[in-house]
């Protein structure tokens, strides 16, 4: 809802600049691009449950912050850079954390299933999110958004604090130097390629695929004209296949043997879906391939990030997974600011045409170059 709310605010409440959506995407993303291989350190260290409530508390104080600022009718463009960069801070520490979390609360041999449902439960929220935002905004304002949201952080703090976790075995970790930790989980992926691969995938797809979310108002109030109801249908869309993928993935990453065939699909099935969804007048067949690029991006990220994480040793899975989520949303500023400067040239339409193609150009490429490699180590691997 706050996502909706901010992007809303940016493009058309506080300016007519449709650039400025790619430059407020990129400030809150860019911590990540600073932070996240060192957050992967920290994480290896500290106990997670503590860092994660400090990290909501954060997320909070944020939400109530711009709640008023809003409500008494004072916010101003540079409160919302501003807010971004902090989240943007937190968030980078944040990610990593909770991925290994999830890991921690489960066996090995759970792992894909709790993936699966992590994924699913992310993108339920991302499916009612922005519909309720939508409403909301439209009924009675922008305020009500971040207020829901900095109340919800209080569901997750209780959460946390209720947990309680499985009797593992500690396994006892030297704590090396930072940049030696960080050095030491880039050495391990140098010497497993087929991480090198995965990261290389998602990294593609997630550069190429940001302009897109980031230029949806655009889509909503200048092409389709559906205001800000239309806009939440627009992200509840995409969040909907997403969720279709979550749940039905543990299933089909059962099912089908030949794991890397997953990616292939949900990565060409996105092309697809994207590329029509740039050129169509119909607010109808919009939704449509939202919802069959939800699903495809999900059940290609879910299928990568499955096997990068069932087979990465425990003791590096922080550094491990900063270094993913590095990729996975270090390409996100760069996605925004490429929207940004697209945009403003050749017009929303052509700059997710540019991307779509983009993304099948490279993505094919690394395919076709590292294909006996990347699925002969899958199949040997899961």
């Amino acid at each position: 809802m706050q996502m909706i709310a901010e992007q809303w605010l940016v493009y058309p409440v506080l300016t007519t600049n449709k650039s400025l959506l790619g430059i407020i995407g990129a400030i809150g993303m860019l911590p990540m691009f600073a932070f996240v291989l060192f957050a992967g350190v920290l994480v290896d260290r500290f106990d997670k449950r503590r860092m994660f409530l400090f990290f909501q508390y954060g997320y909070a104080a944020i939400a109530f912050i711009l709640f008023f600022l809003i409500a008494t009718n004072t916010i101003q463009l540079w409160h919302l850079f501003v807010a971004a960069l902090i989240g943007g801070t937190i968030m980078a520490f944040e990610s990593p954390t909770r991925m290994t979390f999830v890991m921690d609360l489960v066996e090995k041999k759970d792992l894909p299933s709790a993936l699966a449902l992590n994924q699913a439960m992310f993108n339920s929220a991302r499916a009612i999110g922005p519909a309720l935002a939508g409403f909301t905004i439209a009924a009675i304002g922008i305020a009500p958004a971040y207020l829901i949201n900095g109340i919800s952080f209080f569901a997750v703090v209780a959460s946390l604090l209720l947990m309680r976790f499985p009797k593992v075995e500690k396994v006892e970790v030297v704590h090396t130097p930072v940049f030696l930790g960080l050095k030491e989980g880039f050495q391990y992926i140098v010497s497993h390629r087929i991480y090198l691969a995965l990261l290389g995938l998602v990294g593609i797809v997630t550069l190429f695929s940001w302009p897109v979310a980031t230029l949806l108002p655009v889509y909503a109030h200048d092409i389709f004209q559906k205001g800000e109801i239309g806009f939440g249908m627009l992200q509840s869309a995409f969040g909907i296949g997403a969720v279709v993928a979550g749940l039905s993935f543990h299933w089909l990453y059962g099912k089908v043997q030949k794991k890397y065939l997953l990616i292939y699909v949900g990565l060409y099935a996105y092309i697809m879906a994207t590329g029509l969804f740039a050129w169509t007048s119909l607010f109808w067949l919009a939704l449509l391939m939202q919802v069959v690029g939800g699903w495809a991006m999900t059940l290609a990220y879910s299928t990568a990030n499955t096997i990068f994480v069932t087979t990465i040793p425990p003791e590096l899975r922080g550094r491990m997974m900063s270094i993913y989520m590095f990729v996975f949303m270090g390409g996100m500023p760069f996605g925004a600011l490429l929207s940004s400067w697209l945009v403003s040239i050749v017009g929303p339409r052509m700059t997710v045409s540019l991307c779509v193609m983009s993304t099948f150009v490279f993505s094919t490429l690394l395919i076709l170059f590292l294909r006996k490699k990347l699925e002969g180590k899958i199949m040997s691997m899961v």
